[in-house]
């Protein structure tokens, strides 16, 4: 704790010329300001100035606020500048900012600030630029090209932390490499790889393209970052409840010793004929099935490779050394079966799994 408050250790800053000000990032709160503060702010008093809250600060501001306090913390000797835009009363003003870390009455940290009005003409675009580019939700970063950073944005600063590096930033450790090869080749990479984030790991976008770094004239990378993990878990989600619907529509059920009856349901596409092939090949060798019922009574009209891939799985479960039966063939399964010229010979069909099964356990005639 101070021996003395903050009030008397800044008295003699009061009739300064120079607008400073005292903030409470915790609190969100001014804790001092002298006259030339209250005169920029357009503040009529001090109690008024530090009634003031400011807990609505956007996420950007809150990035820069934490990294300079953390930095300032750390080493309370130093000190930070920056290019501040302040909207007192509505009315945008462009200071450069001089920050160093004073110490609460209470103990806290807070950031002494030092406004130094900025009297050269300010570039309308280039600020929006910079605005923008401050509160997107996509990570940016420009990298010299080997691979040191040359600046962050807030969402970047967020996402991985204000001093960290391209190696820290994803699990793939090749993908910096891949990102500083496009400073030589101009050509522009995209992939989707995993991000070791704050939050733990994370599915980015990313995309890098060569630049200029416009202070010294050097070849640059930018390097553009999107969350893309939400789609990611949706797609991945999607895709196993197609797997479980497939399975579901062809199911392998044990329906006698060593007799594997496949209920085909729905469109006989070729998807759904790869999914069953990847579960009934290794099914049929771990059950040690002698026979394979295809049942395609509830199968409605199908394409020609769907078809295709029906008559090829009908012949690795010969291969391996089962016999396949075809129950419950309708009308136009019939006629596409006909017009596309499949060789079905040595393969009973029958009307349905009943009269398949009644057959299978029918002794059969000895051979003479």
């Amino acid at each position: 704790m101070p021996e003395t408050s903050l009030a008397e250790r800044l008295r003699g800053v009061e009739r300064l010329c120079l607008p400073v000000w005292v903030f409470d990032y915790e609190r969100a709160r001014m804790a001092f300001a002298n006259r030339a503060a209250l005169e920029l702010w357009r503040s009529p008093s001090l109690d008024e100035f530090l009634a003031r809250d400011y807990g609505d600060m956007s996420a950007a501001t809150r990035t820069r606020n934490e990294g300079h306090l953390r930095r300032l913390t750390e080493d309370r000797s130093a000190y930070a500048e920056d290019n501040v835009t302040f909207y007192p009363r509505g009315e945008p003003l462009h200071l450069r900012c001089v920050l160093s870390a004073v110490e609460l009455d209470d103990g806290r940290i807070a950031l002494l600030i030092e406004g130094h009005l900025r009297t050269e003409a300010q570039d309308p675009t280039l600020l929006r630029n910079n605005e923008a580019l401050r509160h997107v939700s996509a990570m940016v970063a420009l990298l010299d090209p080997d691979g040191a950073v040359l600046v962050m944005n807030p969402a970047a600063q967020r996402a991985f932390g204000a001093s960290s590096t391209p190696a820290d930033w994803f699990e793939d450790e090749g993908v910096r490499a891949r990102i500083l090869r496009v400073a030589e080749s101009n050509g522009v990479l995209r992939e989707e790889v995993v991000a070791l984030t704050n939050e733990g790991p994370r599915w980015h976008a990313v995309e890098a393209r060569r630049t200029s770094d416009p202070a010294s004239g050097r070849h640059a990378v930018v390097v553009h970052q999107v969350d893309v993990t939400e789609r990611r878990e949706r797609e991945a989600l999607i895709g196993a409840q197609q797997r479980e619907i497939l399975e579901l529509s062809a199911p392998l059920l044990d329906v006698a010793a060593g007799v594997v009856a496949v209920p085909i349901v729905a469109a006989l596409t070729e998807a759904r004929c790869a999914e069953l092939e990847q579960r009934l090949l290794p099914g049929v060798v771990e059950r040690g099935a002698q026979v394979v019922v295809f049942d395609v009574t509830g199968a409605t009209a199908t394409n020609g490779a769907g078809l295709a891939e029906l008559l090829r799985l009908i012949s690795a479960v010969r291969l391996l050394g089962a016999r396949p039966l075809v129950t419950g063939v309708r009308p136009a399964l019939a006629s596409q079966l006909v017009a596309s010229g499949a060789e079905l010979s040595g393969v009973p069909m029958m009307r349905s799994l009943r009269d398949a099964l009644a057959s299978l356990r029918a002794p059969r005639s000895p051979r003479r």
